[in-house]
C-alpha cells in the first residue's frame, strides 16, 4: 500500500495488532491466539507491534501508533473495527484484516506463507 518513511529493513515481517482494553474480541484474541502467534514468529525475522486504542467505542487515531509506525496509520486509512491486523513486509502494508475470523481465515495463512518464503 505505502512505503514507510523510515529506513526499511529487508526481509522483516511486522504484524501490527490494533486493539483496545475494553474490546471483548480483542481480549479473546490476546488470550487464545496471541501466544500462538508469538510461538509462530519466535526465531524468525518477524515481530509483533501492539497498538492500543482508548476504547472500542472510539476510532483509532494516529496518536495511538508508535511514532515509527504512524506512516502505517496514514496508509491503512481509518480503523474502526477491533481487533484489526496489518501485515507489513519490507516496509509496505501487504494485508489488512478486521476481526478474529479474518485473522484466522485470511491473516494467519498469509503470514505463514510469508514466513515460509523468508
Amino acid at each position: 500500500m505505502a512505503l514507510g518513511p523510515r529506513a526499511v529493513e529487508r526481509d522483516v515481517i511486522e504484524i501490527l495488532y490494533i486493539g483496545a482494553h475494553d474490546c471483548f474480541y480483542c481480549q479473546h484474541w490476546e488470550t487464545a491466539r496471541r501466544p500462538e502467534l508469538l510461538a509462530l514468529i519466535r526465531g524468525t525475522r518477524a515481530r509483533l507491534v501492539e497498538i492500543r486504542a482508548d476504547s472500542v467505542a472510539k476510532p483509532v487515531l494516529e496518536r495511538h501508533f508508535p511514532p515509527a509506525y504512524r506512516w502505517a496509520y496514514r496508509a491503512a486509512g481509518e480503523i474502526r473495527v477491533m481487533p484489526s491486523f496489518l501485515l507489513v513486509a519490507d516496509g509496505k502494508i501487504v494485508l489488512k484484516v478486521r476481526g478474529t475470523s479474518a485473522y484466522t481465515e485470511v491473516f494467519e495463512p498469509a503470514l505463514r506463507a510469508r514466513l515460509s518464503r523468508a
